[in-house]
């Protein structure tokens, strides 16, 4: 069971789904209110994450696969645009036409 992702999350916790409730030293304490520094919050911009979701982009506004030179155009940095698509075909997320274009899976 993920606890630190479903149950025991920060914003609102779910004390009384928790197994663990009982033993718990924030509900013994009396659910203290966070009191350290302001969590930095992640940038978005120049990401992989970014760069995966523009190539996406690119894949969903069309009908049919796409030419490799049509995803070049979505991220200048040509070695990290080839990783994020690197690993968008590893995670199935896109797939590779026999002719060499891609497309999203089952759309060819």
């Amino acid at each position: 069971m993920e606890l630190g992702a479903l149950v025991c999350t920060a914003r609102t916790p779910r004390c009384a789904d928790c197994p663990l409730v009982d033993g718990c030293a924030w509900q013994r304490a009396g659910k203290p209110a966070y009191t350290g520094p302001a969590k930095p919050v992640q940038r978005f911009s120049g990401t992989d994450r970014q760069v995966r979701g523009l190539l996406l982009d690119v894949l969903r506004g069309t009908d049919e696969p796409v030419d490799k030179t049509l995803l070049d155009r979505a991220w200048p940095s040509a070695g990290q645009r080839e990783a994020c698509l690197d690993s968008l075909l590893s995670d199935g997320l896109v797939e590779q036409t026999a002719d060499g274009r891609f497309a999203l899976p089952g759309e060819h």
